[in-house]
């Protein structure tokens, strides 16, 4: 008897017993199904780490107060005394920030960035809904205060001029660096390097900047470099309006960036950080915080639902399994005369163990391909749920044959076997 023969022979005896059949494919198929949707979502989340480190945002260390920190981290502050002034940080100065850029390696960029908003002349006052951009609507634009390491973090690419250096700062020169947008919309075809751009920084007159530099248009493959591509300047932080400077009036900045560059291990790069930092300004002085740090913290609530939903599924599969397995069991002894008039007519042990095995492997895989559909809907309830990831079709179709397979083995193998150890001439005997 040929594969084919002994297939058919399988599907037809499937059909025979239809609600037993349906039965076992929808405890195989709704097991399966958890367990492919927590394993692909496992996988996910490792390919998603491992291209997440290639974004700046999560490239980037954040050095903060211990206050600010434990904020962050939503933990209650309920400290008295001397234990409250432990948490208390004055921040940080503009020559501490370029300090610490000299002790790091040149993989690591020290920067600040300080958010505001400006209207200008060049602009039109008003303008339609169709052209708000975060909110900046008619003659505003994005300015933001930072140091020459932040280009080079970010690897900003110019399309013309140059960026501000340490000079520009230190003088605090009114220079702009814009994005290619904001280009277009004040100069249009013009040439904008040179040009002035007066800014009405909340105070009793326009302030004149010179344009030193137009990025490039941004790539999409950084979903937050959103602000290279819309109206968005920048200058030197010691000309921004939340600048104060004079020996009696210092700017003390209490959020400090570091950008690591790409292929630099960032456990590496927090402990270079932290060790530098705290030379500085002392152990109990700061906290340093990591977005990937946050990430993984944030998933890891996910996983332990996951997980546990997967264990109670692998239980529940496993007891579905035993059951399954004594169900065949009865199907090979009610066709006890059957196999034995088969093999009186010629039909070798080795091919009546293939029939009973292709009929568990017909009803494993059956429940692998309802269990792979029913991955979909319960990632979707994940996502919604939990915020949970799921894999792609590749990673579903691998685990659920795999599983398919595996389980038809689990409850195919020892019927199958007995089936091929029955006596010919002891079968024909029974009614």
């Amino acid at each position: 008897m040929s594969v084919a023969d002994q297939l058919k022979w399988a599907l037809r005896h499937s059909r025979r017993q239809r609600l037993e059949s349906i039965l076992v494919i929808l405890a195989i198929g709704l097991g399966i199904g958890v367990i492919i949707t927590v394993l692909s979502m496992f996988i996910s989340v490792g390919q998603q780490y491992s291209s997440i480190q290639r974004l700046d945002y999560f490239r980037t260390l954040e050095i903060l107060g211990r206050e600010d920190s434990l904020m962050w981290q939503q933990v209650p502050i309920t400290l008295l005394g001397p234990e409250q002034d432990s948490l208390s940080w004055s921040g940080v100065t503009l020559e501490e920030i370029l300090e610490l850029q000299r002790r790091l390696p040149p993989t690591m960029h020290v920067y600040v960035e300080q958010g505001w908003s400006a209207a200008t002349e060049l602009l039109p006052e008003e303008v339609g809904e169709d052209e708000d951009w975060y909110r900046f609507r008619g003659n505003e634009i994005y300015i933001a205060g930072t140091v020459p390491a932040y280009f080079s973090f970010k690897n900003s690419q110019l399309a013309q001029g140059n960026f501000f250096v340490e000079a520009d700062l230190l003088g605090a020169s009114r220079v702009l660096v814009i994005t290619h947008r904001l280009a277009e919309e004040l100069f249009g075809d013009g040439d904008p390097i040179g040009q002035i751009v007066p800014l009405d920084l909340h105070s009793e007159e326009a302030v004149d900047f010179t344009v030193i530099g137009v990025l490039a248009p941004p790539d999409d493959s950084d979903p937050y470099m959103a602000l290279n591509d819309g109206r968005t300047a920048w200058m030197p932080v010691t000309v921004h309006p939340s600048y104060r400077g004079g020996p009696d009036d210092t700017t003390h900045f209490y959020q400090i960036y570091v950008g690591v560059d790409p292929g630099v291990d960032l456990a590496s790069a927090g402990e270079v950080v932290q060790s530098e930092a705290a030379l500085l300004w002392g152990e109990e002085a700061f906290a340093l915080r990591s977005p990937v740090d946050d990430w993984r913290e944030s998933i890891k609530q996910v996983q332990r639902y996951a997980l546990l939903i997967g264990m109670l599924a692998s239980v529940g599969l496993v007891i579905a399994v035993i059951n399954i397995l004594n169900l065949m069991l009865a199907r090979v002894l009610k066709r006890t005369k059957a196999v034995g008039l088969s093999m009186a007519l010629g039909s070798s042990r080795g091919q009546v163990f293939r029939q009973f095995m292709l009929e568990a492997v017909v009803l494993g895989l059956a429940g692998s391909v309802l269990g792979i559909a029913l991955s979909f809907a319960f990632a979707e309830l994940l996502k919604k749920s939990l915020g949970g990831w799921s894999g792609g079709w590749g990673s579903r179709l691998g685990l659920g044959i795999a599983l398919g397979l595996l389980v038809s083995l689990f409850f195919g193998v020892y019927p199958a076997y007995l089936g091929s150890r029955t006596n010919p001439v002891d079968a024909l005997r029974t009614d």
